[in-house]
Protein backbone atom coordinates (compact mmCIF):
# COMPACT_ATOMS: atom_id res chain seq x y z
CA UNK A 1 0.00 0.00 0.00
CA UNK A 2 1.57 3.24 -1.23
CA UNK A 3 0.59 6.30 0.69
CA UNK A 4 0.69 9.50 -0.18
CA UNK A 5 -0.36 13.04 1.57
CA UNK A 6 -1.33 16.67 0.11
CA UNK A 7 -0.63 18.89 2.47
CA UNK A 8 1.81 22.11 3.67
CA UNK A 9 4.79 20.97 5.38
CA UNK A 10 8.29 22.57 7.03
CA UNK A 11 9.32 24.50 6.82
CA UNK A 12 6.00 26.46 6.96
CA UNK A 13 5.05 25.97 10.28
CA UNK A 14 1.59 25.99 10.42
CA UNK A 15 -0.33 23.36 12.02
CA UNK A 16 -1.01 20.89 9.23
CA UNK A 17 2.62 20.07 8.53
CA UNK A 18 3.23 18.80 12.03
CA UNK A 19 0.20 17.12 11.80
CA UNK A 20 1.15 15.43 8.56
CA UNK A 21 4.69 14.74 10.05
CA UNK A 22 2.98 13.14 13.12
CA UNK A 23 0.64 11.18 11.24
CA UNK A 24 3.47 9.71 8.95
CA UNK A 25 5.63 9.11 12.29
CA UNK A 26 2.50 7.18 13.61
CA UNK A 27 1.45 5.22 10.62
CA UNK A 28 5.29 4.20 9.86
CA UNK A 29 5.51 2.49 13.79
CA UNK A 30 3.22 0.06 12.14
CA UNK A 31 4.13 -0.42 8.47
CA UNK A 32 7.81 1.14 7.86
CA UNK A 33 7.65 2.14 4.71
CA UNK A 34 8.52 5.12 2.78
CA UNK A 35 5.31 8.23 2.37
CA UNK A 36 5.19 10.85 -0.52
CA UNK A 37 4.25 14.15 0.37
CA UNK A 38 3.13 16.57 -2.42
CA UNK A 39 3.56 20.04 -0.93
CA UNK A 40 3.06 23.51 -1.76
CA UNK A 41 5.77 25.17 -2.65
CA UNK A 42 7.50 26.88 -0.17
CA UNK A 43 8.20 23.49 1.33
CA UNK A 44 11.21 22.16 1.45
CA UNK A 45 12.47 19.32 -1.32
CA UNK A 46 13.40 16.43 1.17
CA UNK A 47 14.03 12.80 0.83
CA UNK A 48 14.62 11.14 4.41
CA UNK A 49 13.74 7.57 5.24
CA UNK A 50 10.18 8.37 6.40
CA UNK A 51 8.98 10.23 3.30
CA UNK A 52 10.40 11.92 -0.11
CA UNK A 53 8.34 15.78 0.05
CA UNK A 54 7.86 16.90 -3.60
CA UNK A 55 6.42 20.60 -3.46
CA UNK A 56 4.20 21.10 -6.72
CA UNK A 57 1.74 23.56 -6.54
CA UNK A 58 0.78 26.85 -5.02
CA UNK A 59 -2.22 27.68 -3.00
CA UNK A 60 -3.51 30.68 -4.71
CA UNK A 61 -3.46 29.45 -8.32
CA UNK A 62 -5.40 26.86 -9.62
CA UNK A 63 -3.51 23.63 -8.60
CA UNK A 64 -5.57 20.92 -10.26
CA UNK A 65 -3.18 20.01 -12.68
CA UNK A 66 0.05 20.77 -11.31
CA UNK A 67 -1.39 18.17 -8.14
CA UNK A 68 -2.51 15.36 -10.74
CA UNK A 69 0.47 15.79 -12.94
CA UNK A 70 3.46 14.98 -9.80
CA UNK A 71 0.15 11.99 -8.50
CA UNK A 72 1.02 10.80 -11.84
CA UNK A 73 4.41 10.15 -11.17
CA UNK A 74 4.08 9.42 -7.56
CA UNK A 75 1.44 6.58 -8.26
CA UNK A 76 -0.31 6.55 -4.41
CA UNK A 77 -2.52 3.70 -3.86
CA UNK A 78 -3.97 6.40 -1.12
CA UNK A 79 -3.68 9.60 -1.48
CA UNK A 80 -4.62 11.78 1.71
CA UNK A 81 -5.49 15.39 1.66
CA UNK A 82 -5.40 17.03 4.48
CA UNK A 83 -7.78 20.19 4.24
CA UNK A 84 -8.06 23.15 5.52
CA UNK A 85 -9.72 26.15 3.55
CA UNK A 86 -6.89 28.22 3.32
CA UNK A 87 -4.62 25.82 2.03
CA UNK A 88 -7.41 24.73 -0.78
CA UNK A 89 -10.41 26.77 -1.15
CA UNK A 90 -13.83 27.05 -0.07
CA UNK A 91 -14.47 26.57 -4.32
CA UNK A 92 -14.64 24.25 -7.11
CA UNK A 93 -11.20 23.60 -7.24
CA UNK A 94 -10.97 20.59 -4.68
CA UNK A 95 -14.03 18.74 -5.72
CA UNK A 96 -12.34 18.87 -9.24
CA UNK A 97 -8.84 17.84 -7.89
CA UNK A 98 -10.53 14.70 -6.11
CA UNK A 99 -12.68 13.80 -9.69
CA UNK A 100 -8.97 14.08 -11.56
CA UNK A 101 -7.55 11.61 -9.29
CA UNK A 102 -9.73 9.22 -9.53
CA UNK A 103 -9.66 8.86 -13.07
CA UNK A 104 -5.85 7.89 -12.63
CA UNK A 105 -6.60 5.46 -9.83
CA UNK A 106 -5.98 7.19 -7.00
CA UNK A 107 -8.17 6.66 -3.86
CA UNK A 108 -8.20 10.51 -2.21
CA UNK A 109 -9.18 10.34 1.55
CA UNK A 110 -10.15 13.94 2.60
CA UNK A 111 -8.72 14.54 6.22
CA UNK A 112 -11.41 17.77 7.11
CA UNK A 113 -9.92 18.90 10.84
CA UNK A 114 -13.54 21.25 10.83
CA UNK A 115 -16.70 21.07 9.52
CA UNK A 116 -17.94 24.73 9.06
CA UNK A 117 -21.79 25.51 9.82
CA UNK A 118 -23.86 24.44 6.04
CA UNK A 119 -24.90 28.61 5.25
CA UNK A 120 -21.32 29.76 5.66
CA UNK A 121 -20.81 31.36 2.58
CA UNK A 122 -18.08 30.38 0.30
CA UNK A 123 -17.21 30.27 -3.57
CA UNK A 124 -18.27 26.78 -4.55
CA UNK A 125 -21.01 27.00 -7.45
CA UNK A 126 -23.83 25.82 -7.73
CA UNK A 127 -25.12 26.79 -4.18
CA UNK A 128 -22.21 29.08 -2.58
CA UNK A 129 -22.41 27.00 0.79
CA UNK A 130 -20.49 25.27 2.69
CA UNK A 131 -23.07 22.34 2.54
CA UNK A 132 -23.06 22.14 -1.46
CA UNK A 133 -19.11 22.37 -1.03
CA UNK A 134 -19.14 19.55 1.16
CA UNK A 135 -21.20 17.69 -0.95
CA UNK A 136 -19.36 18.31 -3.98
CA UNK A 137 -16.24 17.26 -2.15
CA UNK A 138 -18.10 14.00 -0.89
CA UNK A 139 -19.14 13.15 -4.57
CA UNK A 140 -15.44 12.68 -5.64
CA UNK A 141 -13.95 11.85 -2.50
CA UNK A 142 -13.43 7.74 -1.64
CA UNK A 143 -13.17 8.42 2.00
CA UNK A 144 -14.03 11.33 4.50
CA UNK A 145 -12.17 11.23 7.85
CA UNK A 146 -13.26 13.52 10.14
CA UNK A 147 -11.69 13.98 14.14
CA UNK A 148 -15.51 13.86 16.31
CA UNK A 149 -18.77 12.27 16.41
CA UNK A 150 -20.07 15.53 16.05
CA UNK A 151 -18.47 16.29 12.57
CA UNK A 152 -19.44 13.52 11.19
CA UNK A 153 -23.52 14.23 12.13
CA UNK A 154 -22.87 17.76 10.76
CA UNK A 155 -21.99 16.31 7.38
CA UNK A 156 -24.67 13.93 7.73
CA UNK A 157 -27.10 16.30 8.13
CA UNK A 158 -26.05 18.19 5.13
CA UNK A 159 -26.71 15.06 2.75
CA UNK A 160 -23.22 13.45 3.05
CA UNK A 161 -23.38 9.34 3.07
CA UNK A 162 -22.54 8.12 6.84
CA UNK A 163 -20.94 4.88 5.30
CA UNK A 164 -18.41 7.65 3.39
CA UNK A 165 -17.34 9.38 6.74
CA UNK A 166 -15.19 7.29 9.35
CA UNK A 167 -14.20 9.28 12.35
CA UNK A 168 -10.48 9.06 13.91
CA UNK A 169 -9.00 11.21 16.56
CA UNK A 170 -6.59 13.57 16.70
CA UNK A 171 -3.64 12.43 17.21
CA UNK A 172 -1.76 13.16 20.95
CA UNK A 173 2.30 13.75 21.62
CA UNK A 174 3.46 11.87 23.96
CA UNK A 175 5.83 14.01 25.89
CA UNK A 176 7.63 14.41 29.30
CA UNK A 177 6.45 17.53 31.22
CA UNK A 178 9.45 18.77 30.74
CA UNK A 179 11.91 20.85 33.86
CA UNK A 180 9.52 23.24 35.13
CA UNK A 181 12.22 25.05 36.77
CA UNK A 182 14.79 25.27 34.11
CA UNK A 183 11.83 25.97 31.47
CA UNK A 184 11.00 29.19 33.47
CA UNK A 185 14.91 30.09 33.88
CA UNK A 186 15.21 29.72 30.01
CA UNK A 187 11.87 32.11 29.41
CA UNK A 188 12.13 34.33 32.10
CA UNK A 189 9.31 33.30 33.59
CA UNK A 190 8.92 33.85 37.35
CA UNK A 191 9.92 30.69 39.00
CA UNK A 192 7.61 30.19 41.96
CA UNK A 193 4.48 31.64 40.00
CA UNK A 194 1.23 29.34 38.91
CA UNK A 195 1.52 29.86 35.41
CA UNK A 196 -1.46 30.17 33.06
CA UNK A 197 -0.47 29.61 29.55
CA UNK A 198 -2.29 30.54 26.20
CA UNK A 199 -0.35 29.07 23.33
CA UNK A 200 -0.88 29.17 19.65
CA UNK A 201 -2.00 31.73 17.06
CA UNK A 202 -3.94 34.76 18.12
CA UNK A 203 -7.24 35.94 16.82
CA UNK A 204 -10.48 37.32 17.65
CA UNK A 205 -12.07 33.81 17.94
CA UNK A 206 -9.47 32.81 20.85
CA UNK A 207 -11.38 34.78 23.05
CA UNK A 208 -8.10 36.32 24.76
CA UNK A 209 -9.47 39.30 25.71
CA UNK A 210 -12.26 37.73 28.06
CA UNK A 211 -9.23 35.51 29.22
CA UNK A 212 -7.15 38.57 30.52
CA UNK A 213 -10.99 39.53 32.30
CA UNK A 214 -10.63 35.94 33.98
CA UNK A 215 -6.74 36.12 34.52
CA UNK A 216 -7.57 39.33 36.96
CA UNK A 217 -10.03 37.47 38.65
CA UNK A 218 -7.72 34.38 39.31
CA UNK A 219 -4.86 36.97 40.77
CA UNK A 220 -7.30 38.23 42.83
CA UNK A 221 -7.42 34.84 44.30
CA UNK A 222 -3.91 33.44 43.74
CA UNK A 223 -2.08 36.77 43.99
CA UNK A 224 1.18 34.46 42.74
CA UNK A 225 -0.28 33.37 39.33
CA UNK A 226 1.28 34.88 36.08
CA UNK A 227 -0.56 34.30 32.57
CA UNK A 228 1.70 34.01 29.39
CA UNK A 229 0.34 33.86 26.03
CA UNK A 230 2.19 32.29 23.76
CA UNK A 231 2.00 32.56 19.65
CA UNK A 232 1.41 35.86 17.74
CA UNK A 233 -0.89 36.86 14.91
CA UNK A 234 -0.59 34.64 11.64
CA UNK A 235 -0.08 37.45 9.86
CA UNK A 236 2.39 39.82 10.83
CA UNK A 237 0.08 43.30 9.11
CA UNK A 238 -2.73 41.84 12.54
CA UNK A 239 0.23 42.55 15.02
CA UNK A 240 -1.87 45.84 16.14
CA UNK A 241 -4.26 42.88 18.00
CA UNK A 242 -1.61 41.84 20.12
CA UNK A 243 -0.83 45.66 20.99
CA UNK A 244 -4.16 46.19 21.65
CA UNK A 245 -3.98 43.34 24.27
CA UNK A 246 -1.18 44.49 26.09
CA UNK A 247 -3.02 47.85 26.56
CA UNK A 248 -6.29 46.08 27.52
CA UNK A 249 -4.06 43.98 29.95
CA UNK A 250 -2.23 47.97 31.35
CA UNK A 251 -6.09 49.04 32.04
CA UNK A 252 -7.22 45.92 33.86
CA UNK A 253 -3.92 45.86 35.78
CA UNK A 254 -2.07 42.65 35.37
CA UNK A 255 0.94 43.74 32.94
CA UNK A 256 3.28 43.20 36.18
CA UNK A 257 2.07 39.53 35.92
CA UNK A 258 1.55 38.98 32.34
CA UNK A 259 3.69 37.77 29.40
CA UNK A 260 3.04 38.27 26.27
CA UNK A 261 5.31 36.33 23.58
CA UNK A 262 5.01 38.68 20.13
CA UNK A 263 6.14 36.39 17.50
CA UNK A 264 6.11 32.76 16.45
CA UNK A 265 7.50 30.14 18.91
CA UNK A 266 9.48 27.35 16.84
CA UNK A 267 8.98 23.46 17.35
CA UNK A 268 12.07 23.14 18.73
CA UNK A 269 10.80 25.66 21.69
CA UNK A 270 7.34 24.33 22.49
CA UNK A 271 7.61 21.99 24.62
CA UNK A 272 9.56 24.37 26.78
CA UNK A 273 6.96 26.94 26.44
CA UNK A 274 4.38 23.91 27.59
CA UNK A 275 6.66 23.09 30.52
CA UNK A 276 6.34 26.22 32.02
CA UNK A 277 2.44 26.03 32.66
CA UNK A 278 0.51 24.64 35.51
CA UNK A 279 -2.68 25.23 33.33
CA UNK A 280 -3.39 25.80 29.54
CA UNK A 281 -6.48 27.70 29.23
CA UNK A 282 -8.24 27.48 25.93
CA UNK A 283 -11.10 30.24 25.89
CA UNK A 284 -12.36 29.18 22.18
CA UNK A 285 -15.42 30.30 20.71
CA UNK A 286 -15.49 28.72 17.52
CA UNK A 287 -19.32 27.82 15.96
CA UNK A 288 -18.25 25.11 14.05
CA UNK A 289 -17.80 21.50 14.80
CA UNK A 290 -13.37 20.24 14.69
CA UNK A 291 -11.04 19.46 17.56
CA UNK A 292 -8.10 21.21 19.38
CA UNK A 293 -4.46 20.45 18.25
CA UNK A 294 -3.58 22.54 21.30
CA UNK A 295 -6.11 20.55 23.39
CA UNK A 296 -3.73 17.07 21.92
CA UNK A 297 -0.49 18.70 22.93
CA UNK A 298 -1.54 19.48 26.37
CA UNK A 299 -3.06 16.70 27.06
CA UNK A 300 0.12 14.59 25.33
CA UNK A 301 2.32 16.98 27.90
CA UNK A 302 0.25 15.95 30.46
CA UNK A 303 -0.64 19.44 31.64
CA UNK A 304 -3.79 20.73 33.33
CA UNK A 305 -6.43 22.27 30.72
CA UNK A 306 -9.54 24.46 31.17
CA UNK A 307 -11.73 25.00 28.23
CA UNK A 308 -14.43 26.64 26.54
CA UNK A 309 -17.79 24.47 26.44
CA UNK A 310 -18.02 24.09 22.48
CA UNK A 311 -18.08 21.75 19.86
CA UNK A 312 -14.17 22.04 19.54
CA UNK A 313 -13.48 20.68 22.83
CA UNK A 314 -15.81 17.52 22.83
CA UNK A 315 -13.43 14.99 23.48
CA UNK A 316 -12.70 17.08 26.86
CA UNK A 317 -16.10 16.70 27.84
CA UNK A 318 -17.19 13.10 26.88
CA UNK A 319 -13.42 11.32 27.14
CA UNK A 320 -11.42 13.37 30.17
CA UNK A 321 -13.96 15.32 32.74
CA UNK A 322 -16.86 17.77 31.91
CA UNK A 323 -15.21 19.72 34.78
CA UNK A 324 -12.24 20.79 32.86
CA UNK A 325 -14.77 22.89 30.59
CA UNK A 326 -17.15 25.91 31.43
CA UNK A 327 -19.42 28.29 29.17
CA UNK A 328 -17.39 30.17 26.72
CA UNK A 329 -18.67 33.66 28.47
CA UNK A 330 -19.14 33.00 31.97
CA UNK A 331 -16.47 34.43 33.95
CA UNK A 332 -16.82 33.22 37.54
CA UNK A 333 -16.75 29.43 36.01
CA UNK A 334 -13.82 30.21 34.11
CA UNK A 335 -12.12 32.03 37.28
CA UNK A 336 -13.26 29.21 39.91
CA UNK A 337 -12.32 26.05 37.61
CA UNK A 338 -8.32 27.77 36.84
CA UNK A 339 -8.24 28.76 41.03
CA UNK A 340 -9.19 25.28 41.80
CA UNK A 341 -6.67 23.51 39.37
CA UNK A 342 -4.12 25.98 40.51
CA UNK A 343 -4.79 25.15 44.32
CA UNK A 344 -6.85 21.96 45.09
CA UNK A 345 -3.77 19.28 44.70
CA UNK A 346 -5.25 16.57 44.88
CA UNK A 347 -8.02 17.30 42.26
CA UNK A 348 -5.42 18.54 39.99
CA UNK A 349 -3.99 15.29 40.69
CA UNK A 350 -6.74 13.16 39.73
CA UNK A 351 -7.34 15.35 36.48
CA UNK A 352 -4.07 14.93 35.48
CA UNK A 353 -4.60 11.10 35.59
CA UNK A 354 -7.43 11.23 33.43
CA UNK A 355 -5.69 13.57 30.90
CA UNK A 356 -2.64 11.21 30.57
CA UNK A 357 -4.66 8.18 30.28
CA UNK A 358 -6.86 10.10 27.30
CA UNK A 359 -3.02 11.07 25.54
CA UNK A 360 -2.38 7.65 25.56
CA UNK A 361 -5.69 6.28 24.06
CA UNK A 362 -4.94 8.65 21.54
CA UNK A 363 -1.46 8.47 20.48
CA UNK A 364 0.24 8.97 17.37
CA UNK A 365 0.70 5.52 17.36
CA UNK A 366 -2.82 3.95 18.03
CA UNK A 367 -3.79 6.74 15.58
CA UNK A 368 -1.67 5.96 12.57
CA UNK A 369 -2.94 1.94 13.05
CA UNK A 370 -6.64 3.53 12.66
CA UNK A 371 -5.69 5.36 9.88
CA UNK A 372 -3.75 2.05 8.33
CA UNK A 373 -6.68 -0.02 8.99
CA UNK A 374 -9.49 2.28 7.25
CA UNK A 375 -6.77 2.70 3.68
CA UNK A 376 -6.35 -1.29 3.92
CA UNK A 377 -10.31 -1.98 3.92
CA UNK A 378 -10.68 1.10 1.48
CA UNK A 379 -8.35 -0.70 -1.42
CA UNK A 380 -9.90 -4.16 -0.18
CA UNK A 381 -13.49 -2.36 -0.94
CA UNK A 382 -14.70 -2.72 2.69
CA UNK A 383 -15.13 0.84 2.97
Amino acid sequence: MKIAHLSTFWPIGYGLSLYTDLLIAGMRAHRPQRHTILAEIGSAPAQTEAYECIPCYRRDEDYVEHIVAAAQVARPDVLIVQYAPDLFGHDNRLPRLLARLRELGVRPVVNAHSVYPENWRTGYRPGRSAAAFDRAVAEHAALITVHSPRMKHDLITRGVAPDLIAVVPHGSRILPEGDVGASRAQLQIPRDAKVVLFFGFLWLGKGIEFLLDVFRGVLRQVPDAFLLVGGHTRHRRWSFYVSYLRVRAALLGISRRCRFWGGFIPQDLVPTVYATADVVAMPYRQDYSSVSGVMHETAGMGKLMVCSRIAKFDEVELNIDRALTAEPHDREAWIATTVRLLRDEEWARQMKQKIRCFAEQTSWENVGKLHLDLYQRLIEGQS
